[in-house]
């Protein structure tokens, strides 16, 4: 059967099957094919007289991993050099093929579809004309020869002297029509630092992303042979930022009106285009069609907001925007002008623009053309739950603007976010998700899905499973998202993979069971895993090791997956001790914190691990902000005077090591300091408004009982003036979500190389409150830095 649809602005035929999966269907013993036999074959591989590298791409690669299977090099031969009397593998589309399948139209597919099918001694992999035929031949070897590719350097060989295979028919055609998966062994893209990888590797991850059957444009090193990607001109961000296409250098000076009008101000810093400027309109237009006759391999031009707000508030902008309930209303009010303009020319090429944070919610009235492609971004969502059906509030926002996108948009394209940004060598607990919410996208038309990974780090949380199952879901939404888990655990790390796996469902439940947001930009699971889940994580891990002893791959492989929990030990050892030594319950860390981390950062510089968070090289003495070794360095202070005579239950001290440790550079320092407490104080400059001084939670001190507490902090500023705030302090409740209490404190009353003395107060105090500190934003010629020295806290 067949049915019509739109794709790119124009009909094509979807082939539509029973056998989705892509199975192959059995037959009867006499229909089976004999491919090999005892490590000897008949067979040739036949490609056409005229064949395109791609078709010969795919029969070399055939000819290749058969003989790897079977002991048998399978001749490739041309149409004209074929014999008739010998059976043939026929490859792509040549006479031969129109022949044994004379109802065979490729150009009628839809883009990437396959066809795999017997005929009498013959079997014939073709396709669409632009990779279908190689796209065959890696389905045919996966799905029936057995073949997997887990890395692009790992692949796991069967041994089948003899080769049978059955009867098979097989056409399917890809729901998704463009897939990416960003990880930094599978895709070079925008992210992506290149410093990381070698040219060879940068062959090695462009086949391999061939052999996944992904052709998105963040795949930019898939050779041409190998089909090469979809072509995105621009990327994304592009009215200036990326890429530019009206860059600010260029056109600001002489054309201030085209830029955004924001607080009454022309803005050349931050800020979008004005998006009912005729005269840049046409200018916009212009620039595209040469963009466009500069890219002849591209389908897509970008052309869509920098990755800011700053959005143009000029009279026109605003009445269409409050017009439309959103500002999309102009952005796609203006790309539907453009893209009408170029169809003109280019009919073929989709225009791509971003709803994206403040044009994330569509519009009430207008509609994007056939040629435009809306790319919908789920970046505020939480991830520990999907999106379908997700309670968290930025879920429930982002399914109803996917569901309003859908009916009224011909196309959209999904940018998921499936790491944490922040923590990438942190357990990241959405696996469960990443399967339904694939196919919530699948589902509500997305003719294109990127999957956003962690495009930097060679280790991180199962990097390696998540791109292998996230392309193999993109080829196919609806295959088993259970059977996919296991094939990959059970063929990657053979014993230890049942015990990996459990570990993997017991991040996902300890994060669904904490019941607070996971979103992708997380500093830290403090929230939500918990000690008995940490202790239960590493008996998982240990057995996963146990299993695999006597294999040194294997064995090299499950180590490898254990460091992100190491991290999670190492960082939150302190807490985590007290936290047993308090409770009485087991505990699973390490027994020796400092040995601990440097056999960490050994493993780390062996698996050459490169990022530890996005833009971020893990540095080579990542670990020193950990508190258990900032003890090491950094002495206990006096005892205060308001706490003498007390008992030591009865009063805490919170010193440098006492505070959440910050990954963003330039929020503060801990710098020697003859006036403080005990030498040192944290120094955070005025140039941000950010919590830097952050304790951990008063329960991890014992603090579990709603006792009463008077707090007090000792701080100083350095500052020219006299006059204006200086500081911020406060206290704040996390479980409860509200602030107990919040002070600003001004420069006179903290000025000088002197500590002050602040008493915030008495208040009742549980296990999820927390201190914390923040400078104020000023000039640094009225107030340079403020400094913590200590907070301690006296029960009452």
């Amino acid at each position: 059967m067949t049915i019509h649809c739109e794709y790119a602005g124009r009909a094509i035929v979807v082939w539509v099957f029973a056998f989705l999966s892509l199975l192959a269907v059995a037959a009867s013993a006499d229909q089976e094919l004999t491919l090999v036999r005892d490590g000897k074959s008949d067979y040739t591989i036949v490609i056409p007289d005229t064949a395109t590298p791609v078709e010969r791409t795919a029969a070399r690669e055939l000819s290749e991993h058969l003989a790897k299977v079977t002991g048998a090099a399978l001749p490739v031969v041309s149409e004209a050099d074929s014999l008739d009397k010998r059976p043939r593998i026929v490859v792509g589309d040549g006479k031969l093929t129109r022949k044994l399948l004379p109802e065979f139209e490729p150009a009628a597919l839809p883009p990437d579809a396959i066809v795999i099918k017997s005929t009498g001694r013959d079997l014939v992999l073709a396709g669409h004309p632009r990779r279908g035929s190689l796209y065959a031949v890696y389905t045919f070897l996966e799905d029936t020869v057995g073949i997997r590719w887990w890395t692009a350097d790992e692949t796991s060989i069967p041994e089948r002297p003899t080769l049978v295979v059955p009867q098979l028919d097989i056409t399917y055609a890809p729901k998704v029509a463009d897939r990416a998966v960003r990880y930094l062994h599978l895709s070079d893209g925008c992210f992506t630092n290149h410093s990381l990888v070698t040219e060879d590797e940068q062959r090695a991850m462009g086949v391999f992303s061939a052999r996944m059957r992904l052709n998105g444009h963040d795949h930019y090193s898939i050779p041409e042979e190998y089909g090469g990607p979809n072509g995105l001109i621009g990327w994304v961000h592009t009215f200036y930022q990326i890429n530019g296409l009206l860059p600010v250098e260029k056109y600001f000076d002489e054309h201030p009106d085209w830029y955004s009008l924001v607080k009454g101000e022309r803005r050349k810093e931050h800020s979008q285009l004005c998006l009912t400027n005729i005269e840049m309109r046409s200018e916009m237009i212009r620039v595209v069609k040469e963009r466009i006759l500069a890219n002849p391999g591209a389908t897509m031009i970008s052309i869509s907001q920098n990755d800011w707000d700053g959005h143009c508030e000029c009279e026109k902008c605003r009445a269409i925007d409050e017009r439309e309930g959103t500002c999309a209303g102009t952005l796609i009010h203006f790309v539907n002008a453009v893209a009408e303009e170029v169809e003109k020319e280019f009919p073929d090429i989709l225009i791509e623009t971003l709803a994206y944070q403040y044009t994330r919610k569509p519009p009430r009235h207008v509609r994007p053309r056939r040629n435009v492609v809306v790319r919908l971004c789920s970046i505020e969502c939480s991830f520990a739950e999907t999106l379908a059906e997700g309670k968290d509030a930025a879920n429930v926002s982002f399914r109803e603007d996917i569901q309003a996108w859908a009916a009224i948009s011909p196309q959209l394209y999904i940018w998921d976010y499936v790491a944490n940004f922040r923590g990438y060598l942190l357990p990241h607990p959405n696996f469960q998700v990443l399967a339904p919410n694939l196919r919530f996208f699948a589902d509500h038309g997305a003719i294109g899905i990127f999957e956003q990974g962690d495009s930097g780090c060679r280790v991180g949380d199962f990097v390696r499973l998540r791109a292998w199952y996230l392309a193999h879901l993109l080829w196919t939404p609806a295959a088993d998202e259970k059977k996919l888990l296991d094939e990959f655990m059970d063929g990657y790390y053979g014993a230890a993979g049942p015990y990996l796996t459990e570990y993997i469902h017991l991040m996902s439940d300890a994060a669904r069971r904490a019941a607070i947001p996971i979103r992708c930009f997380t500093d830290d699971t403090r929230g939500w895993l918990s000690l008995g889940d940490l202790n239960r994580a590493a008996s998982l891990l240990d057995e996963a090791a146990a299993a695999v002893t006597g294999d040194a791959v294997l064995a090299e492989r499950v180590r490898r997956e254990r460091l992100p929990l190491d991290h999670v030990w190492l960082r939150r050892y302190d807490s985590l001790r007290r936290e047993a030594r308090r409770e009485g319950v087991e505990f699973r860390g390490p027994e020796d914190p400092q040995a601990a981390l440097l056999e960490f950062r050994r493993l780390l510089k062996q698996y050459n691990v490169g990022e530890y968070r996005q833009g971020h090289l893990a540095p080579n003495d990542l670990g020193d902000e950990f508190p258990f070794f900032l003890q090491k360095r950094i002495p206990a202070g006096d005892v205060p005077e308001q706490c003498k005579g007390r008992a030591r239950e009865d009063w805490l001290d919170l010193q440098e090591a006492d505070y959440i440790p910050r990954s963003r550079p330039g929020l503060y320092t801990i710098e020697p300091d003859a006036a403080a407490s005990n030498g040192f104080a944290r120094r955070m400059p005025n140039t941000h408004r950010i919590w830097a001084c952050h304790s951990y939670p008063l329960g991890d001190y014992g603090v579990s009982d709603s006792s009463r507490w008077r707090v007090f902090l000792r701080v100083r500023c350095d500052a020219k003036t006299e006059t204006g705030a200086a500081l911020t302090v406060g206290i704040y409740d996390d479980a409860e979500r509200r602030p107990i209490v919040s002070k600003q404190l001004t420069v006179e009353a903290i000025r000088g190389e002197q500590y002050r003395l602040i008493d915030l107060g008495v208040f009742g105090l549980g296990k999820s409150a927390y201190v914390w500190a923040a400078p104020v934003e000023r000039d640094p010629g009225e107030v340079e830095a403020v400094y913590v020295d200590r907070i301690f806290l006296l029960r009452e």
